[in-house]
């Protein structure tokens, strides 16, 4: 039995370790405030390389620029124009960057729910 319930607990972690969560600092104003400049600032999880960054920011780069600083885990994304294609694309970016979750404003959210309630 304490093999079974090992097991469990290990697969467990091993999943959840799978689903990188970045997230968005500040609240709804602030997102706003950062949209009207054209910019949105991500911390990226702690496992995510500035290699993993460039590689994905690169085939998006008609929509937007990634700077991005790999001591802090900062991405700043800024958008070209205010387009929603282009905030859509950012989400695409996320994905191929490994992030599967986005914590804003004490939330979890998955890509697309937070594209949905706050970048549409």
């Amino acid at each position: 039995m304490k093999k079974i319930i090992t097991l469990i607990a290990i697969m467990f972690f091993a999943l959840v370790s799978f689903a990188q969560t970045a997230k968005v600092e500040g609240d709804k104003d602030l997102l706003k405030a950062n949209l009207a400049k054209k910019e949105v600032i991500f911390v990226m999880p702690s496992e995510i390389t500035s290699e993993t960054i460039d590689k994905s920011a690169q085939y998006y780069t008609d929509y937007f620029t990634v700077e991005y600083s790999d001591e802090t885990k900062v991405a700043k994304i800024l958008l070209i124009s205010e387009a929603e294609s282009d905030r859509r694309v950012i989400m695409r970016f996320l994905l191929s960057s490994g992030v599967r979750t986005i914590q804003f404003d004490g939330n979890d959210y998955t890509i697309m729910e937070f594209y949905s309630n706050f970048l549409e």
